[in-house]
């Protein structure tokens, strides 16, 4: 059959992320799981659900071609005749249909990408709304062994695939045991190695007391005979004499995570155990129940325990994390669980993983303490690598992590942070300055990223400059253009615009002329781009311009008499600022179809001059990003709504 023509400035928006080619092996795997919810959806959504619409442009993304078809939203869908009790509930079918757009549009995204990381929490999301629909699903999604222990009527141990084990692995035999301390047991094998060549222990101990290292390390080398390496700043008092102890002194001045690199380099074993803030150690805290998990969950670099402090108070310490829009929120808690273990994106307690990672990415140089452990985790995230808290292994801490303002800034520099919401819910803001944002040439930001709060906060500013001028002096002005759409769409600045637009009377022009002695005072000046038509106010690292048409005057003409002695008014970052007569007319009419979406700024595009040369719009949505791993480019978000942009940690 012949393919359609399909013009770039006919096809419609919906098509825009159908149109990349799905090339990576790990893309395709991913849609086809897309496909087969789609048809448990399909089964189980009831009448009003059409899953034909959806199945030729996923078709042919299977087949690496272009798609030019679209799911026509407009054609009524027959309503149910009578009540089917397996058609899903409304709440629960947007929520799915929620994580598989979540799932299809980071898919759409990371494709193309050279460098492209497929992140491991997308295969968990699409597996969780599987079995959701159908908890049989779940069998069929499982690695051959479907559990975390064999029974004990099973002899066979199944083995893993291309690769072998470092521990034996477990059994559960159930057992009435009201203290809850028997039941998974670990099977005697002969085909693992000694564990002192699986897993060494690293102490962070520059701050503990000579007795409290020697201690921990006597309580470790009760149950096992590994190595230990505690770091410490001073060898006096620590007994150097227990076997198997090789001690790193670090120097004053040396940050811990130079030293910690430097170990990594020499450690001979597979693992290592991060024993932060260890302050005891039993056989309650399994270690070959971590490496176990290790060698078990492919996707999994990461494993930690739960954890209880001298008081008493136990945490499981998994934390999910999300920084979006130039913030970063943190909760305990988990979405996800497998082997008992729960899925996380940091660690608060003492963890497992692999030297190999630590080596593939090392502690960021500078950085010591929880801090450290932050950006580290938050660098396994944006690679695509998962961790886990299994809670039935406890390790016995001196305190756990709490984190003040001194140490949250720490991580903002690291990652552009303007606010951090942290996992005991406080809340803390900084100034760009301090976490090293800023906001000069704003095109070149705007190609890939949005703007910083920040940054949009210092454009109001100097729009109100010149509001205020306006206002005091009753002079008419107007939104137009990009500002109008922000106006619309955002309630204020759009995060990848880049200038002001005003529309002012021809008649006011020179008096807006006259804004320099105000404008200086504020490091701002301005200068006439076409006599009597536009006039341009530069402030530092952002412009604003004022234009003026002969037709400005009558554009009230279109409200009622009783109306026209006040101008429409629109909120733009909490203040109520004059629009075009009636701003959503004007928007559809100047920027056509589908004018609510959204594409970068037209000086960013390819065919952007051009096009406004042509006198016509072609759509071409986001670039994509220079930074990939960034939180704030621009094609990590829709191209469609405002709410992901102005509340990016609202779910609903």
């Amino acid at each position: 059959m012949e393919k359609a023509d399909v013009s770039a400035s006919t096809r419609p928006r919906c098509c825009s992320q159908f149109l990349r080619k799905f090339t990576n092996r790990t893309s395709k795997v991913l849609l086809l799981g897309l496909v087969v919810l789609v048809l448990i959806i399909a089964k189980f959504g009831g009448p009003s659900f059409n899953a034909g619409n959806l199945f030729q442009p996923l078709g042919n993304i299977m087949k690496g071609q272009e798609v030019v078809a679209c799911v026509d939203i407009t054609q009524e869908t027959p309503k149910p005749t009578q009540q089917d009790h397996t058609v899903i509930g409304t709440d629960v079918r947007r929520r799915l249909a929620s994580t598989l757009v979540e799932v299809y549009r980071e898919i759409t995204r990371q494709t193309g990408h050279q460098q492209s990381v497929i992140d491991t929490k997308l295969a968990i999301k699409l597996a969780a709304v599987a079995e959701e629909l159908d908890p049989r699903i779940s069998l069929s999604m499982q690695t051959p062994r479907e559990y975390s222990a064999t029974f004990t009527n099973v002899t066979s141990i199944i083995s893993l695939p291309n690769k072998s084990r470092h521990v034996c692995p477990e059994v559960y035999k159930p057992t009435f045991d009201p203290l809850g301390q028997v039941g998974m047991e670990s099977e005697d094998c002969n085909y693992v190695p000694n564990f002192n060549k699986v897993l060494t222990v690293i102490l962070p101990a520059t701050s503990w007391t000579p007795e409290r290292v020697n201690f921990v390390v006597k309580q470790i080398r009760k149950r096992y005979n590994i190595t230990i390496v505690p770091i410490v700043m001073s060898k006096n008092a620590i007994d150097t004499n227990v076997p198997n102890l090789r001690i790193v002194m670090m120097e004053n001045g040396v940050n811990e995570s130079t030293v910690m690199n430097q170990l990594f380099k020499t450690i001979e074993t597979p693992f290592v155990l991060m024993g932060t803030s260890l302050a005891h150690f039993n056989n309650q805290s399994s270690l070959e129940r971590l490496v176990r998990v290790l060698d078990e969950v492919e996707h999994v670099k990461v494993v930690g325990g739960a954890a209880r402090d001298p008081e008493g108070l136990w945490n499981h310490g998994c934390l999910q994390q999300r920084m979006a829009v130039y913030e970063a929120h943190y909760a305990l808690g988990y979405y996800y669980s497998k082997y008992e273990c729960m899925y996380c994106d940091d660690l608060l307690t003492p963890f497992v993983t692999s030297v190999a990672l630590l080596k593939q990415i090392p502690f960021q140089e500078g950085l010591n303490g929880h801090p450290m452990y932050r950006d580290w985790f938050a660098k396994l995230r944006v690679n695509g690598i998962l961790s886990m808290a299994c809670p039935d292994v406890m390790f016995y801490v001196q305190t756990h992590p709490n984190m003040d303002e001194q140490q949250w800034i720490i991580v903002a520099k690291q990652w552009s942070l303007e606010k951090i919401t942290s996992y005991d819910d406080k809340v803390y803001v900084f100034d760009c300055s301090s976490v090293g944002i800023y906001c000069l040439g704003p095109l070149g930001t705007i190609a890939s990223f949005q703007l910083a709060p920040c940054c949009r906060a210092l454009m109001t500013k100097y729009l109100a400059y010149l509001t205020d001028y306006g206002n005091q002096n009753n002079l008419h002005y107007e939104l137009h253009a990009g500002s109008v759409l922000g106006a619309l769409k955002m309630n204020g600045y759009l995060p990848w615009d880049y200038d002001h637009d005003i529309s002012i009377f021809c008649k006011d022009f020179s008096t807006w002329r006259n804004t320099n002695s105000m404008l200086k005072r504020k490091q701002c000046y301005n200068y006439v781009t076409k006599h009597n038509v536009y006039l341009t106010v530069n402030c530092p690292g952002y412009f604003l311009e004022l234009v003026c048409h002969q037709h400005n005057a009558s554009s009230y003409q279109f409200l009622p008499p009783e109306y026209t002695d006040k101008p429409t008014l629109i909120k733009y970052a909490g203040k109520d600022i004059a629009v075009r007569p009636n701003p959503g007319l004007y928007a559809r009419n100047r920027y056509g179809f589908e004018w609510l979406k959204h594409e970068s700024h037209w000086r960013t595009l390819k065919n952007g001059p051009a096009n406004l040369k042509k006198g016509h719009h072609e759509i071409e949505f986001w670039r994509s990003c220079k930074d990939p791993q960034h939180h704030s480019c621009l094609d990590h978000y829709p191209i469609d709504g405002n709410l992901p942009f102005q509340k990016p940690f609202l779910n609903l």
